[in-house]
């Protein structure tokens, strides 16, 4: 079984896109419920606001945050489906059955 921390570096693309040191990712995920998708989330949503466009002269690039915001949307409705399933029909009723029995 791949640790909580080694899974919310890998969905945070921590070697590619490094943002966070060993420090804040346990931060992250503490301060998150130990919950890993929720914390994937939250991870990036902070990613987003870091602005990482560069303007050298000429040259620019564009900003990651867009990328970072769609990553943010699947995780944040990953937690939330989880979150329906553990409550196992617990909550909002979309039918009701007849009063009747029929």
């Amino acid at each position: 079984m791949t640790a909580p921390i080694a899974l919310l570096k890998f969905n945070l693309q921590e070697r590619q896109y490094p943002y966070f040191n060993e420090e804040e990712l346990q931060m992250l995920l503490e301060t998150n419920d130990n919950n890993v998708l929720k914390a994937s989330f939250k991870g990036c949503t902070l990613k987003a606001t870091a602005d990482d466009g560069i303007n050298v002269g000429p040259i620019k690039t564009a900003s990651n945050r867009e990328y970072w915001i769609g990553m943010a949307d699947q995780y944040k409705a990953e937690y939330e489906r989880s979150l329906s399933s553990i409550n196992n029909g617990v909550g909002y009723k979309t039918s009701m059955k007849r009063a009747d029995g029929q």
